[in-house]
């Protein structure tokens, strides 16, 4: 197919991951119209501003399009808790809309971020076939129903799906109110960190250029009806965070005191899957990540 000719909806394309995956979309020769409620950044996009819970909106976003990333959610766990009815209207019955309207506007593909998020507190490695656990936070219960509402449509309506199950993303433009954000503003500060727990606990962080670059390789054959996790090579701790921060600000005071409620020391994401059949691999070390995030941050002060 020329992709040249390829037109793609990004719900949510004006929001963090959303707007990184469009630039590579764009670099890769793709048409690109975002649906969002807010501008996106770029003017080389087609935009319809709307709500995932208007059914109307969304038909009219999906005409003439062939394939669909959908990443407009609640995502912000604590607004999750906070707003659960919103959440799951927006989340759930959100996706559902969608699913109704590119089946109507014969979209070839719809392909959902989800969360690592899904596999709870399960410890070790884990894979795409480690079993899904009951949910328990109201956010991955509505991650896990996204899921189940490709699975199930395409069974019922022979929509093809791809589900990407995103490790913790970081880099320009992140939320002010994630820990990566929080330590480097705190550093640039040289106000102290705190750090919950022995700080031994983490995740494997991807940088979002690199997250972008694996949705776009997800959009090949070998994506479709599949589920991939999207994640950084290394597992990153809280402590390994702290030490490349002092390396770069020099040392700094670190505060440690007792885990927060439903402390989870985290797990290592595989990512042979995505390696194996979208022949994607993240290409970013953590350390280099890091300063383009503070890069862009002290950019972004001047």
């Amino acid at each position: 197919m020329d992709v040249s000719k390829m037109a793609i909806l990004v719900t949510g394309g004006s929001g963090f991951i959303g707007s990184h995956v469009i630039d590579k979309l764009i670099e890769e020769g793709y048409a690109v119209r975002v649906f969002d409620k807010v501008k996106p950044d770029r003017e080389d996009v087609g935009w319809y501003q709307g709500d995932m819970q208007n059914q109307k909106e969304i038909l009219e976003a999906c005409g003439d399009i062939e394939a669909i990333f959908h990443l407009a959610a609640v995502a912000d766990v604590n607004v999750a808790l906070s707003h659960p009815e919103l959440c799951l209207q927006v989340n759930e019955v959100g996706t559902a809309n969608l699913l109704r309207a590119a089946t109507s506007k014969e979209v070839d593909r719809v392909i959902l971020a989800s969360t690592t998020w899904v596999y709870g507190r399960t410890k070790g490695v884990v894979d795409e076939n480690t079993p899904v656990p009951p949910p328990e936070h109201i956010y991955t219960k509505t991650k896990i129903g996204q899921e189940h509402l490709l699975i199930t449509w395409q069974g019922h309506f022979g929509l093809p799906y791809t589900i990407l199950r995103y490790d913790i993303p970081y880099g320009p433009k992140m939320r002010s109110n994630m820990a990566i954000a929080i330590f480097v503003r705190k550093a640039m500060r040289k106000e102290p960190i705190t750090v919950f727990g022995d700080g031994n606990q983490g995740r494997c962080f991807i940088y979002v250029e690199d997250l972008a670059e694996g949705n776009v390789a997800a959009l090949s054959e070998a994506g479709k009806n599949q589920i991939f996790n999207i994640a950084g090579e290394e597992f990153i701790s809280i402590n390994h965070v702290v030490e490349n921060l002092k390396k770069i600000f020099g040392d700094m005071a670190v505060e440690y005191k007792p885990p927060m409620p439903g402390y989870f020391a985290g797990a290592k994401i595989g990512i042979e899957k995505a390696r194996k059949f979208l022949g994607w691999k993240p290409k970013t070390l953590f350390e280099i990540g890091l300063k383009k995030y503070i890069d862009y941050i002290k950019g972004k002060q001047q």
